[in-house]
C-alpha cells in the first residue's frame, strides 16, 4: 500500500498516442523538475483496444511495444497496490514519472470519456494541477470536449509538413554576390548572413537572371580506422557548384556516366538528389520527397539498382571500391511498403489467384513502371531481380540461366551471391540485423514514427538507407501531415552529417496530373 503522490500534471494517453509513440512517448511525459513528478494513467479499456490493435499489422508495432511493457513492468513486481479498489497499481516507471492502472468500464465513445473524467476528478484533482487526455485522433477530440478533462495533440510528435522543403534552402542576394566572389565560403559566416542553422549536405538556391544556382554544404569528414564512425568535422564550408555540374552529368567516384540506367536528371533538383544523395557514399541515410509525377521512385529505383551490381575490373577502381573483389557497394535491396499484402499477420494476398508475385503485382506497379523506363528492361523482366541466382525463394527460382551471367550495358552484371531486391514486411524486420545493405523505405508517411524508427534500428555496418514519401499523401488511419514516419525521421536526422534531404517540385506527368492536385476529394 502507497500514500498518493501529488503530481504536477496527469497524462492520458489515448491508444492512437502509444500506437505513434510506442513506449518512447514516456520519456517525452515525465517530469525532469527536482522533486515533481507526472503521472500517466492506462484505463483498462485502453489496454483492451490496443489488444485489438496488435491484430493489424498496418499499425500494430507501437501498440505491441507497450503492451509488452507493460507485462515487464508487472512481471517484476515494479507496481505498487493502492489501498482503493478504484485503482489497482501505480509504477514507479522513471524518476520523474509514475503509471497508474486503473479499471474502466466496458464503455466506449461518450460514456468512456465520462467515466474517465469523473475518476480523474475524484481520485487526483486535488493532487494535480492539470489533467490531460492526448490524442491525435480528431474523433476523440470531439467526444471529449466538455467532459472535464483538457485535451491536447501530442505536440511531441508532431512536426510541420514544410520541414520537407529544408534540404533546398533559398538564398540571398548579398549571400550569393558574396560567394561569387570567392566561390566558397565558411559555414559560420553562411549562417550569420542568413540568420538560421544550416546543415550538411545542404542546398542553397540563388534565382538568377536565366537560372538557379545552387552552392552546397559540405565538410571534411573524420572517420574512426573501421569507417563505421565519425569521429570528427572540419572545415565546414559553402561552395557554389562548378559550371559544369549544369551539364547534369554524373560521377560515381570517378567514373562518369552521362545517364544511370538509361535514366537522365531532367533539372537540377533531380542531378543533386541523384549526385550528392542517392549515389553519394558519404550520405548514409538519404529522404527524396516530391508529389506524384516528380521522379522519385524512378531516380531511386536506378539509384539503388546501380549500387548493387557490380562493374568490370577498371570501373570498381574509379568507383572507389577494391577492384580485386566482385561486388556492388552493397549487396542487395530491401524493398519496404507499409501494406500488409508485404507479408503482414493477415495475409490478404491468399485470397488472391496466381502465385506469390502475380498477388504482389498491383502494389509493385511504380517499381515496374520504373524498370520498364530504364534500359533494364532490354535486358530481363522485373521479375527475375526478386529470384535468387542459386537458390529458391519464395518467388520461384533459382535465376533463370540467361540472366546469371548477362552484362547489363555491357559494363555491369547482377549480384552473384543474392537477389537484386528482397521483399519484406516493416513488422517482419524486428530482429534482424542488416549489413551491407541498402534499404528503400517507400511511403514513408504511412509508417508511423515508431514503425520507421525499428526499422533504422536494424541497419548494421556498411548500409544505406533510402526514405521517400510525401507528406500530402496519407493512408494510413494512425498517420497525419502533422504525425508520420516521414516528417519525424527528418526532424531528427536533419543535422546528422551522414544524412541529406532533396525535395523534388515538379511534376514531370501530363498538366491534368498537375492540376489534381488541387482537387480535395478522399479515399475511405
Amino acid at each position: 500500500m502507497t500514500e498518493r503522490e501529488n503530481y504536477h500534471k496527469i497524462f492520458i494517453p489515448a491508444p492512437d498516442v502509444y500506437v505513434l509513440g510506442g513506449t518512447e512517448l514516456f520519456k517525452h511525459l515525465e517530469r525532469n523538475e527536482e522533486n515533481e513528478k507526472n503521472l500517466v494513467i492506462v484505463p483498462s479499456a485502453f489496454v483492451n483496444i490496443l489488444g485489438e490493435k496488435t491484430k493489424h499489422a498496418s499499425y500494430s508495432a507501437g501498440a505491441e511495444d507497450v503492451l509488452r511493457f507493460f507485462k515487464t513492468i508487472i512481471k517484476q513486481g515494479k507496481v505498487n497496490r493502492i489501498a482503493n479498489k478504484e485503482i489497482k497499481t501505480t509504477c514507479n516507471f522513471l524518476e520523474g514519472l509514475d503509471i497508474a492502472f486503473i479499471p474502466s468500464t466496458g464503455s466506449k465513445g461518450i460514456k468512456l470519456q465520462e467515466d474517465l473524467a469523473a475518476r480523474v476528478k475524484k481520485y487526483w484533482s486535488a493532487h494535480s494541477e492539470k489533467s490531460i487526455l492526448l490524442t491525435n485522433d480528431p474523433a476523440n477530440h470531439i467526444l471529449s470536449h466538455g467532459r472535464g478533462i483538457e485535451i491536447q495533440d501530442p505536440h511531441f510528435l508532431q512536426v510541420n509538413e514544410d520541414i520537407v522543403n529544408e534540404g533546398i534552402i533559398d538564398g540571398t542576394d548579398e549571400l550569393y554576390a558574396a560567394i561569387q566572389q570567392k566561390e566558397e565560403l565558411p559555414l559560420e559566416e553562411v549562417t550569420e548572413m542568413l540568420d538560421r542553422e544550416l546543415y550538411i549536405n545542404q542546398f542553397i538556391r540563388f534565382r538568377t537572371e536565366r537560372d538557379y544556382q545552387y552552392a552546397r554544404v559540405f565538410a571534411k569528414l573524420e572517420k574512426n580506422p573501421s569507417g563505421s564512425r565519425i569521429t570528427g568535422i572540419k572545415n565546414e564550408k559553402v561552395k557554389l557548384l562548378n559550371a559544369k555540374e549544369y551539364n547534369k552529368n554524373i560521377y560515381v567516384g570517378r567514373q562518369f556516366m552521362q545517364d544511370v540506367l538509361g535514366i537522365k536528371p531532367r533539372d537540377m533538383e533531380q542531378y543533386v538528389a541523384l549526385r550528392y544523395g542517392l549515389l553519394n557514399p558519404n550520405v548514409e541515410l538519404f529522404f527524396l520527397c516530391g508529389s506524384q509525377g516528380s521522379g522519385k521512385t524512378l531516380l531511386s529505383y536506378v539509384a539503388a539498382i546501380d549500387l548493387v551490381l557490380y562493374y568490370d575490373k577498371e570501373l570498381r577502381a574509379q568507383r572507389g571500391m577494391n577492384k580485386e573483389k566482385k561486388v556492388g557497394f552493397f549487396d542487395k535491396i530491401i524493398l519496404l511498403k507499409p501494406t500488409e499484402i508485404f507479408g503482414g499477420k493477415r495475409r490478404d494476398v491468399g485470397a488472391l489467384p496466381g502465385d506469390l508475385y502475380q498477388k504482389l503485382k498491383p502494389h509493385l506497379g511504380s517499381y515496374i513502371d520504373a524498370h520498364k523506363e530504364s534500359c533494364l528492361s532490354e535486358c530481363m523482366p522485373f521479375e527475375e531481380l526478386l529470384l535468387h541466382p542459386k537458390f529458391e525463394n519464395d518467388f520461384g527460382g533459382p535465376r533463370s540461366k540467361e540472366f546469371k551471367d548477362i552484362k547489363i550495358k555491357n559494363l555491369a552484371h547482377l549480384p552473384a551471391n543474392s537477389e537484386v531486391i528482397e521483399m519484406t514486411y516493416s513488422g517482419h524486420v524486428r530482429g534482424r540485423s542488416f549489413r551491407n545493405t541498402l534499404i528503400l523505405i517507400d511511403e514513408a508517411q504511412n509508417f508511423t514514427p515508431y514503425e520507421l524508427k525499428t526499422i533504422i534500428e536494424r541497419t548494421g555496418e556498411g548500409c544505406k538507407v533510402i526514405v521517400m514519401g510525401d507528406p500530402a499523401q496519407v493512408d494510413n488511419p494512425f498517420c497525419s501531415r502533422e504525425i508520420n514516419g516521414l516528417t519525424h525521421s527528418i526532424k531528427h536526422y536533419i543535422d546528422k552529417p551522414y544524412s541529406a534531404l532533396v525535395t523534388l517540385s515538379r511534376n514531370y506527368r501530363s498538366q491534368m496530373s498537375a492540376d489534381a492536385k488541387s482537387w480535395r476529394v478522399f479515399s475511405q
